[in-house]
């Protein structure tokens, strides 16, 4: 994160003027806005869509100038990463809660397909924004995003692993199953995405069918 300069505290003034006419609060303390001006910015591109999310706006509804948020972000390209990445953080958080939760292997698994699902669907101008500035790009092998992602699939085999399935089955690896599991999920996602027909998704019902399909196929019940 760039290291925020102390030109914010120049605006000190202009901020508390704004905030008595009714502008919002500045969200965090200084040098630590990060995670606040992240959740703004997300519920911003959410709402509006990236593409009609300017800066400006972000700082604004932030309660910051704009050239405030400049000192956390160097651009609205950099911005929207560290947004998804935030997401996909606690998405991650999410999946290990839900694997150390699970009382059996079929619920666990619903769980983790479900959250895979619904942040496709259901946030799926993060997932736009994924494909096309963390995904797309060259470095992407190398990026804290493909980290994070692998930390998320993996917990597939954490789930088989609490259970006792910690061997392939036959040909089938266990990093098949799980590329077979979350692609699948995926594709599903995208698909619906693409022919305007996510709102008709059930993510709950369609992560029982597909844990039901994935557990018979790979003759893990």
């Amino acid at each position: 994160m760039s290291k925020p300069q102390r030109s914010e505290t120049k605006s000190a003034t202009a901020r508390t003027t704004a905030k008595n006419r009714g502008a919002p609060t500045a969200v965090g303390a200084w040098g630590e806005r990060e995670p606040g001006i992240l959740k703004v910015a997300e519920d911003l591109f959410l709402r509006n869509g990236y593409e009609n999310t300017s800066m400006a706006a972000v700082a604004a509804a932030a309660g910051l100038s704009e050239g405030t948020l400049y000192n956390y972000f160097r651009n609205k390209n950099d911005l929207v990463i560290r947004a998804g990445l935030a997401a996909l953080e606690r998405r991650v958080e999410a999946a290990q809660q839900a694997v150390k939760d699970a009382a059996s292997l079929r619920e666990g698994l619903e769980q983790l397909i479900a959250l895979h699902l619904s942040a496709v669907i259901e946030d799926d101008e993060k997932y736009r924004i994924w494909l096309r500035e963390v995904r797309g790009v060259k470095s992407y092998r190398r990026s804290a995003g493909r980290d994070a992602l692998a930390r998320f699939a993996n917990q597939f085999p954490a789930l088989l692993d609490k259970f006792g399935h910690k061997e392939d089955r036959g040909g089938l690896t266990r990093a098949m199953m799980r590329d077979m599991v979350f692609g699948g999920s995926e594709h599903i996602g995208f698909t619906a995405m693409i022919q305007k027909r996510a709102d008709r998704i059930d993510v709950e019902a369609t992560a029982k069918l597909l844990a039901d399909v994935y557990l018979r196929g790979f003759g893990l019940e």
